[in-house]
């Protein structure tokens, strides 16, 4: 509950420290609103523009904002050239996607890989879990993205490099799917290392329990013991740090759709970061932060189901 208290806070200092900064970078407004026109404009046409965008100071800016947010405008993107609560509309449910489907690959993936290393007699398996963890962790996203499109896309040709669609195709379920997958294998590439780690250690503590030593005193077959005993134990404090790591999804996402042209949020951020566009950096940086808190909530009811022991109040 601690949590959706501090929401609204939390948003509107998010969305103070946009204005603040963006009042501090050296970029030209004027010249994104103008775009590749800004050359043959005249001098006369360039001065209506600057005072166009003129806002005064930082604060009186993210003022003006958020008085138009709260009636239901959130400004007209001059990047973009169309409202800005219309554009996010349209790339949300994009930006949503990537993030579901790379969070349920990394899980598809780092489950058989902790519950492998963990079953494995030897320390072999779990010190080459760690090792795997560690190379991965290291490379950003991005990296990894980069990766993936070099040997998946242009190399073997097997996916689609970029977009949503390809070139002149109407939008499909098969269209779009294929397209999400590199993106989406990127996003959970990143999220792996850590799942996995942590799911290990919880698998470890969860086989030297009472609760797992009793099952198999009553002979159980070791993959029942796992599965009814050892995972549901060592999922519970997973859930809990699942919360903490939303931040980093949101930025994996946001750099991973930068590199293969994906239309959500995170390419409208670095469209209205490059472009000095405001009112687009606003409403794109209070969607994330939203969609953060969202998944925060998420985990914490996930949590408490899982694990009666947890109140509601605790969180």
């Amino acid at each position: 509950m601690r949590r959706v208290a501090w929401a609204v806070p939390l948003v509107l200092g998010v969305s103070a420290v946009v204005f603040l900064l963006a009042s501090r970078t050296p970029t030209d407004g004027t010249a994104g609103f103008l775009g590749a026109r800004g050359e043959f404009v005249d001098a006369t046409t360039r001065t209506a523009v600057e005072r166009m965008l003129d806002q005064g100071s930082w604060w009186q800016a993210c003022l003006a904002w958020w008085q138009g947010a709260l009636g239901g405008d959130w400004g007209t993107s001059t990047v973009l050239r169309a409202p800005v609560a219309d554009a996010l509309a349209g790339r949300v449910p994009w930006t949503v996607l990537v993030m579901a489907a790379g969070l349920v690959l990394a899980v598809l993936i780092a489950v058989p890989l902790a519950v492998g290393a963990a079953g494995a007699r030897s320390g072999l398996a779990a010190r080459a879990l760690t090792g795997f963890a560690w190379v991965l962790s290291a490379a950003p996203a991005y990296v990894v993205g980069l990766a993936l499109m070099l040997v998946l896309a242009l190399g073997l040709g097997w996916l689609p490099a970029g977009g949503l669609t390809a070139p002149g195709e109407p939008l499909t379920v098969r269209g779009v799917a294929a397209h999400a997958v590199l993106p989406s294998l990127a996003v959970a590439l990143s999220q792996v290392p850590w799942i996995a780690l942590h799911l290990h250690a919880g698998l470890v503590g969860a086989r030297s329990s009472d609760a797992v030593l009793a099952a198999r005193m009553r002979g159980l077959a070791p993959r029942t013991v796992t599965r009814r005993h050892v995972l549901p134990v060592a999922v519970v404090p997973l859930l809990a740090l699942l919360g903490t790591r939303l931040p980093e999804l949101v930025v994996g996402a946001v750099l991973v759709e930068t590199v293969f042209s994906w239309p959500g949020l995170g390419q409208a951020l670095v469209d209205a970061a490059i472009g000095r566009d405001l009112a687009l950096l606003a409403g794109t940086t209070v969607c994330l932060t939203v969609l953060v808190l969202v998944g925060n909530l998420v985990a914490d009811v996930a949590l408490v189901t899982a694990d009666p022991r947890v109140s509601g109040d605790d969180l």
